[in-house]
C-alpha cells in the first residue's frame, strides 16, 4: 500500500482469538474477536475505499493464517508486527446458559497490547482518528506519546481520540485518574455498567437513564478534550446510548433492535462496533447524533451472529452486503424509523 495513503482510523485494541463455550455445543475454536476487530468492522461497514481503514494487528508466533486471510480480505491498510518469541492473544469465552446474556472472560496467557511506538514508519500514524481501549493510566501516557510521535513527523493536525476503557479499571477508587485522562480524549464511551461502577458509591446493575445523565455531566463539569469540547458516550446495550457535551442537551438515541430480538444472536463486540460505526459517522457529518446513527447501525451487524461477518459483494449490483443487506440502506431504514418515533431528548434531533 503506498505510504500517501491517507488513513481515517486505526485502533489500538487488540485482535483476540476465542475460544467460545456454550451449554449443550461444541466449543467454537479459533474466533476472531477483540476490540481492534470490531472498531475496525465498524469502520469497514460504510467504506467504499477500504484501504482508508488502518488496521493493526499485534500478532504471537502461532496467530492463525487463516484468520490472517480473513483480515486481509477486509481489504484495509495491514500492518502486522510479530512478536516471535510470544503467543497471539488468545481468550475464553463462556456463556452460561443459551440467552447469550451471562457469560464469563478470561484471557489463556498474557494479551499482546498495542502502544504508540508500533505505528513508528507505518502510515497508520497518519490517521484521522485512534481508539484506544485501556486503562487510565494507559491514556495518561500513550495519548501525549502518540501526539508527540505525530509532531516529530510533522503532523500538526490533531486526530480524533475515542477512548473505551478496559473494564477491570472501572472502580470508584479510580475515579480521579478517569477525570484526569477525560481531559485528553476527544470521545469517552464506557457502557452504562462500566461508568456507573467509577462514579456511583453503590453501583447498580439496573437501567437509570436520569442517573446516567447526571453522571455524563460529572464528568463534563471536569472537562472532556483538550479544548473542553469533548463528548461522553455511554452505550447502555438494549437501552439505546447517550451522547453529552458542553454544547448540546443530553440525547438518546435507540438501539437498532430492540431488546428480546430475535435477530440478535450475540452482543459481543457490538459496544466496539459501536464506536467505529460512530467515527465514521463523525467523519462525514462533523455532527453527534448523525454518528450515533452510524454506530447503532454497525452495531446491529455485530449483533447478528458469533463473531464477526464477512462482505460479500452483490453481483448483480456490484454492491458490498453484510448477511445480504446494504449497510446504507439500514441506516436510510433507521433513521426512516426515528424520524416517526419519540426520541428522548430532542436536543439534537
Amino acid at each position: 500500500m503506498a505510504s500517501t495513503t491517507q488513513i481515517s482510523c486505526v485502533s489500538l485494541g487488540m485482535f483476540i482469538i476465542d475460544e467460545i463455550h456454550m451449554p449443550h455445543h461444541v466449543p467454537l475454536i479459533d474466533v476472531l474477536g477483540g476490540s481492534a476487530a470490531f472498531v475496525t468492522l465498524g469502520q469497514r461497514l460504510f467504506s467504499s475505499m477500504p484501504q482508508e481503514i488502518g488496521c493493526l494487528i499485534i500478532a504471537g508466533n502461532d496467530f492463525p493464517l487463516d484468520i490472517f486471510d480473513r483480515i486481509e480480505g477486509w481489504g484495509t491498510t495491514l500492518e502486522v508486527k510479530v512478536r516471535e518469541s510470544d503467543m497471539s492473544t488468545r481468550g475464553k469465552l463462556v456463556y452460561k446458559d443459551n440467552t447469550f446474556g451471562p457469560k464469563t472472560f478470561e484471557y489463556l496467557g498474557e494479551p499482546l497490547r498495542a502502544t504508540p511506538p508500533e505505528l513508528i514508519g507505518s502510515p497508520l500514524l497518519r490517521s484521522k482518528a485512534f481508539h484506544f481501549f485501556g486503562t487510565p493510566g494507559e491514556i495518561l501516557l500513550q495519548v501525549p506519546q502518540l501526539l508527540r510521535l505525530r509532531e516529530r513527523e510533522k503532523l500538526d493536525s490533531h486526530p480524533l481520540i475515542v477512548w473505551e476503557p478496559l473494564p477491570g479499571e472501572c472502580a470508584r477508587h479510580n475515579r480521579h485518574l478517569f477525570l484526569a485522562a477525560c481531559k485528553l480524549v476527544d470521545v469517552f464511551s464506557p457502557n452504562h455498567i462500566e461508568v456507573a461502577a467509577i462514579f456511583d458509591d453503590d453501583p447498580s446493575q439496573d437501567f437509570d437513564a436520569d442517573n446516567l445523565e447526571a453522571i455524563g455531566q460529572t464528568i463534563l463539569d471536569s472537562s472532556i478534550g483538550l479544548d473542553g469540547n469533548g463528548v461522553v458516550i455511554i452505550r447502555a446495550g438494549e437501552h439505546g446510548a447517550l451522547a453529552m457535551s458542553g454544547t448540546t442537551r443530553p440525547t438518546w438515541l435507540p438501539s437498532y433492535y430492540d431488546g428480546g430480538s430475535p435477530r440478535v444472536v450475540d452482543p459481543t463486540g457490538a459496544g466496539n462496533t459501536f464506536l467505529g460505526g460512530y467515527i465514521a459517522g463523525w467523519q462525514r457529518s462533523g455532527n453527534i447524533c448523525e454518528a450515533m446513527k452510524y454506530g447503532h447501525v454497525a452495531a446491529s451487524f455485530a449483533l447478528e451472529q458469533i463473531g464477526l461477518p464477512d462482505p460479500v459483494v452483490d453481483k448483480r449490483g456490484g454492491r458490498v452486503l453484510w448477511h445480504g443487506v446494504s449497510v446504507f440502506d439500514r441506516l436510510r431504514e433507521y433513521k426512516k424509523r426515528l424520524s416517526s418515533a419519540r426520541v428522548i431528548s430532542e436536543g439534537l434531533l
